[in-house]
């Protein structure tokens, strides 16, 4: 079996894990730095942003607020109603 030469530049990576990281912990910033360098050709920051970007939820929103609320359970009984046992008298 072939081995694939898939390495990728030691510089483009370390700038992907740079904009990957910063995407996730600085978004602001991260936004910044990409429209700053909008006029270069797309490089390794802007793809690790991309990347980030790519694998976050498109709604951040609760589920109850998404109306995917959970199955309501069966009610509980109350602990404290009356059991039908009679008081002792003394």
């Amino acid at each position: 079996m072939e081995e694939q030469n898939t390495s990728v530049p030691p510089e483009y990576q370390k700038r992907f894990n740079e904009g990957y990281t910063i995407a996730k912990y600085m978004p602001e910033l991260a936004r910044q730095l990409t429209a700053a360098m909008k006029d270069k050709e797309p490089n390794g920051f802007q793809d690790g942003q991309r990347q980030f970007l790519s694998e976050q939820p498109k709604d951040k929103r609760p589920a109850w607020l998404t109306g995917n609320r959970p199955a309501k359970a069966e009610p509980q009984p109350d602990k404290n109603k009356d059991r039908d046992i009679e008081p002792e008298l003394d």
